[in-house]
């Protein structure tokens, strides 16, 4: 059964608008000069008046008190002020979708995820949204706490170019962040908590001694659960088309188990046995033996050369110059991809996470170049 053309227009629109507020986001995400106030900042110079003395003899004019300034509550005497006063309008978390809830009066930013189906099992999929979505950002996994279950990421890097009064300026912001995830009473519910951990800012390639204050760690960890809820948003409105699900062949990275990831193709498995040699090709990887039957590669790694990486636009395979086998499954109509070393040992989150990003760039080339034949045909 086809979707209908109305059906297909809703989606469309749905997508449209999250893409809408992903681009508003994306504007707010870097540096911000409109902090301060763009007046004086004279009032900080003046002094407290003496009283008034009134000459023996005459009335004490009657005084109100309707412009007295209030004593300072006890805890705001080191409040900012003056250009130190941030005057941007205050960001919230957005939950777009209606299986997530949003932890309001929360010092920490925190959201909840609840999970379509008592059978689905909610911690993973959302260690498989994080990481998918961190992989989207090109920011792989640095460290994965699986007893506290959280998750640290590598840098992730920004580049921007201000263009004020004719002088062009070239700013770069790096930022780590940390994602942890919180048991709630039902095993259908699980918070996903963001902090900001490493922050640095370079203008013209000289770090700037920019301090953050707590509001605007926090500004940033906003900002950056906003852009992951937009990614899960759209991500479940293209999984509700069918259509789109059917003929899409983007890899993903799935958290089965939290300590070995597996990547995911969402083709049949003899689809996959014949793509993944040319996917591996890309990155580097040569098939030296295969069984078709046992569900088994054999590949080899050679490192390439940066001009390599750089002109096929793929990000550069950080594992060691090594075989690697290579273990196929199938499920449901998907494929599953699970690496192991020359130990047999699979490999970690954290390597996983740096190849995954490697393989889905190469993926990416493969179906342009596909792309290019049809239309060349």
């Amino acid at each position: 059964m086809t979707m209908s053309s109305t059906g297909q227009r809703l989606i469309a629109a749905k997508r449209y608008s999250v893409i809408a507020c992903a681009i508003l986001v994306s504007a707010c995400s870097g540096t911000d000069t409109r902090r301060q106030a763009n007046q004086d900042f004279e009032y900080l110079s003046q002094t407290v008046k003496p009283e008034l003395v009134i000459a023996e003899g005459l009335d004490t004019p009657f005084y109100t008190q309707r412009y007295d300034i209030p004593e300072l509550a006890a805890g705001t005497e080191n409040y900012p002020v003056g250009a130190a006063v941030d005057v941007r309008s205050p960001v919230q978390v957005l939950a777009l979708s209606p299986l997530v809830r949003v932890e309001e009066g929360s010092e920490n930013v925190t959201v909840w995820f609840n999970s379509r189906s008592s059978q689905d099992d909610i911690t993973a999929q959302v260690w498989s949204l994080l990481a998918n979505f961190l992989a989207d950002k090109k920011v792989a996994i640095a460290k994965l706490d699986d007893a506290n279950h959280s998750l640290e990421t590598d840098w992730l890097i920004n580049h921007e170019t201000f263009d004020e009064f004719k002088e062009v300026s070239e700013y770069e912001l790096k930022q780590r962040y940390k994602f942890t995830l919180l048991t709630a009473a039902s095993n259908r519910t699980v918070g996903l908590q963001v902090d900001l951990i490493d922050h640095e800012e370079r203008l013209e390639g000289i770090k700037v001694d920019n301090e953050l204050s707590k509001g605007d760690s926090r500004r940033f960890s906003v900002q950056m659960l906003n852009l992951l809820n937009i990614y899960y948003e759209i991500d479940r409105i293209e999984g509700n088309n069918k259509e789109t699900e059917q003929q899409a062949s983007k890899l993903k990275i799935d958290f089965v188990e939290q300590q070995h990831p597996v990547i995911t193709l969402n083709i049949p498995f003899d689809d996959a046995w014949e793509l993944l040699p040319m996917v591996l090709n890309k990155v580097g990887m040569t098939v030296e033996d295969e069984d078709k039957l046992a569900a088994t590669m054999l590949v080899s790694f050679d490192e390439q050369t940066d001009d390599y990486w750089v002109n096929n636009n793929i990000t550069r395979v950080k594992l060691a110059e090594d075989d690697y086998r290579i273990q196929v499954g199938e499920n449901k109509g998907h494929t599953s991809i699970a690496f192991f070393d020359e130990g047999k040992q699979p490999l970690s989150a954290e390597d996983m996470s740096q190849l995954f990003i490697s393989l889905k760039d190469a993926a990416d080339v493969l179906r342009s170049e596909k792309a290019v034949e049809v239309d060349a045909e």
